[in-house]
């Protein structure tokens, strides 16, 4: 079930992409970036290509803040390294970057939203302001941009 952020700080739970659909939604904000290229893993700072999920650059959906760690884990939606359609999964934030906001269309996404435990962005304006702030820390060049 899909939790969306309404303008009144409330939610709109949906139950299924069809109960998206006729509540009036087609798309929706998401704050999107990409996974890093290489990073240091572990006490013997190896370098590392990519996460164990996502091959470097992969494009990845961001969720809203879950819990409260200052967005250190983000909760993201995928294509796997390995086969099988979109995942979503609980990752570190540093391993994402070239945060920018984009709207969602594409039905797989939606679906794969609309069978998450975990909140997502709605097509609000206030889900736009909010999104800018993440970019406002995250990307503030591309946080300018979208502000006009």
């Amino acid at each position: 079930m899909i939790s969306l952020k309404l303008p009144n700080n409330g939610f709109e739970h949906i139950e299924s992409y069809e109960d998206f659909l006729e509540k009036g939604h087609s798309w929706t904000w998401c704050l999107v970036g990409n996974i890093s290229e290489k990073h240091e893993y572990g006490e013997e700072h190896e370098i590392m290509i990519g996460t164990k999920h996502f091959a470097p650059g992969t494009k990845v959906l961001c969720a809203p803040t879950q819990w409260g760690d200052g967005y250190e884990n983000i909760v993201v939606i995928g294509s796997p390294r390995h086969g099988s359609p979109y995942v979503e999964i609980v990752t570190r934030s540093k391993y994402v970057e070239n945060f920018r906001m984009q709207k969602v269309y594409k039905p797989s996404i939606l679906k794969r939203m609309c069978l998450s435990k975990y909140s997502w962005w709605g097509d609000t304006e206030e889900d736009r302001k909010e999104i800018i702030k993440y970019l406002e820390y995250r990307n503030p060049e591309e946080a300018a941009k979208e502000k006009g």
